[in-house]
């Protein structure tokens, strides 16, 4: 099941990324904003896949997953204007976010990685990839995309 999220996700965030984001105007704000809640939602992933299981790192997990699906929410009071294919993908985008955290957690605390090697490398591909991710929307949005006037 993880592994079908996992690749739905990927879609969603690349229709957004490259069909949705290309063809609108982004304030240094929103773009920030991305950026932080790419770092926010990897961090526990990160945990997930690196650290061992214990009942604090259980906590800092939670609190993380957390503080990353309220960073997520705050992009909606931003947004402005977009049209309806573009919102339904940011809400399919919201459903898997905690569902993904959740899977991410369930397996790392039922030890899954040292029973099933395969599923901790589709884990390990899908943080690569996230990673690939902060690393284009940093690079193309801050230097390759034109600016926008912060005014606005």
């Amino acid at each position: 099941m993880l592994i079908a999220l996992i690749i739905l996700h990927v879609i969603l965030m690349n229709l957004d990324e490259h069909y949705f984001n290309k063809n609108r105007a982004h304030s240094k704000y929103e773009i920030l904003s991305v950026i932080s809640d790419g770092v926010l939602f990897l961090i526990p992933l990160l945990i997930a896949i690196f650290v061992g299981y214990n009942e604090t790192w259980s906590i800092i997990y939670k609190t993380l997953g957390a503080i990353s699906m309220i960073s997520i929410i705050k992009n909606e009071f931003f947004y402005k204007g977009l049209d309806v294919k573009e919102r339904v993908t940011h809400a399919c985008l919201y459903v898997l976010h905690p569902i993904i955290l959740f899977t991410f957690y369930e397996s790392w605390q039922n030890n899954y990685f040292d029973t099933h090697t395969n599923f901790w490398m589709i884990q390990l591909v899908y943080v690569g990839l996230g990673f690939k991710t902060i690393c284009y929307q940093l690079i193309y949005w801050n230097y390759i995309h034109e600016k926008v006037d912060d005014r606005n």
